[in-house]
C-alpha cells in the first residue's frame, strides 16, 4: 500500500458513478468534510461496477430475450436501489428506472465519462460525479447513453468538443486503466472500499462504513494527531457550504452540521430563499437546494 509525501489524510473511494451505495453516504462525506476540513482530502477511483449486466443477471433472465432479460435485470436492480434509500435518507426515485437496455449493457461509459472529467477540469470531478449519480438514481436517466452524459457534462460548464476528444481518443480509458490496476492490487472486490493514508502509513477498509467507524479509522491512523471539530451551524457558514456544493440535499446538511432539529434548517433556508440565495425543491420526503 502506497503512503503519501503529506501530512493530510487522503480518503480514496472505490466506487462506480451508478452506485447507490456512494449516494447513500453523501451525508457521512458532508460530515467528514465540515468536521475534518483542510485536514482530510477525498479522492475517487473508478472500479467498473458492472463490466456486462449479464454477469449478474439470474438464470430465469438469462433465459429470456436478450430486451426481455435486461428490462427484468433493471427492475430488480430498482428494488435494490430503493431499499437502499434506508442507509441514510438520501431520495432514490426508480420510476421508470432503464439504466441498461440491450445496447448499454454496462457501466464503463460512467466511469469513463467521469475520468475525462477529472483530466480536462479536476477541480470539477467531484460535483460532476454528484450530478452524473443525481441523473441516474433520482431522475432515473439513462446515463450509460453518450447523449444523457453530454447533458450532464454541458451543465457545468465544460466544452462538450474536448470533452468527446478525449472521452474517445484512449486519454480517458488510460487513465481509468490506472484506476483499474490500483483495485486489482489491493484486492478490492467490492464495492465501495476506502483507503485512508496519511504520511507512509495506510488503511484499507473493505466495507461500506459510517462516520463514526471513519473517525475512529482516522484517530487511529494518524495516532491522534488528526482530530475531528464540530463546525458552526450559522446562517452564513451554510450558506457558503452550499454555494461551494453547488446542489446538496437536506440530509446531507443536517448530518454536516450536527442538525437534529429540522425545524432549525428549515427557518435557516427559509430565509436563504427569501434573500435570493437559494432554491429548495423536495424530492420524496426530503429536498434538495441550489445554489442561485
Amino acid at each position: 500500500m502506497t503512503g503519501t509525501a503529506t501530512h493530510k489524510v487522503i480518503l480514496t473511494t472505490f466506487t462506480d458513478p451508478m452506485m447507490g451505495l456512494s449516494y447513500e453516504s453523501e451525508p457521512v462525506f458532508r460530515r467528514l468534510e465540515t468536521h475534518f476540513g483542510d485536514s482530510i482530502e477525498f479522492r475517487c477511483c473508478m472500479s467498473l461496477l458492472v463490466r456486462d449486466v449479464h454477469d449478474f443477471m439470474l438464470p430465469r433472465e438469462l433465459k429470456m430475450s436478450k430486451k426481455e432479460g435486461v428490462e427484468a435485470y433493471c427492475k430488480r436492480l430498482a428494488g435494490i436501489y430503493e431499499d437502499e434509500e434506508a442507509i441514510s435518507g438520501m431520495p432514490i426515485c426508480m420510476e421508470n428506472f432503464r439504466l441498461f437496455d440491450e445496447e448499454h449493457t454496462t457501466s464503463l461509459p460512467l466511469d469513463l465519462a467521469f475520468k475525462t472529467i477529472e483530466l480536462i477540469a479536476p477541480d470539477k470531478a467531484e460535483f460532476f460525479l454528484y450530478l452524473l449519480r443525481y441523473a441516474t438514481i433520482v431522475d432515473t436517466r439513462p446515463t450509460t447513453h453518450f447523449d444523457e452524459i453530454m447533458k450532464v457534462v454541458q451543465s457545468i460548464g465544460i466544452d462538450e468538443t474536448e470533452f468527446e476528444e478525449k472521452y474517445r481518443n484512449g486519454e480517458a480509458e488510460e487513465a481509468l486503466n490506472i484506476d483499474l490496476s490500483l483495485t486489482r492490487k489491493l484486492n478490492i472486490y467490492s464495492l465501495p472500499a476506502y483507503l485512508l493514508q496519511y504520511g507512509d502509513r495506510g488503511i484499507l477498509i473493505n466495507a461500506l462504513i459510517g462516520y463514526h467507524d471513519f473517525e475512529k479509522a482516522i484517530f487511529e491512523l494518524t495516532e491522534g494527531k488528526v482530530l475531528p471539530q464540530k463546525p458552526v451551524a450559522s446562517e452564513a457558514v451554510i450558506a457558503d457550504f452550499i454555494s461551494k456544493r453547488n446542489l446538496i440535499c437536506s440530509v446531507e446538511l443536517r448530518e454536516a452540521f450536527d442538525i437534529q432539529d429540522i425545524e432549525i434548517l428549515d427557518e435557516i433556508l427559509d430565509h436563504l430563499i427569501n434573500n435570493g440565495r437559494i432554491k429548495r425543491y423536495p424530492v420524496k420526503n426530503e429536498y434538495f437546494i441550489i445554489a442561485v
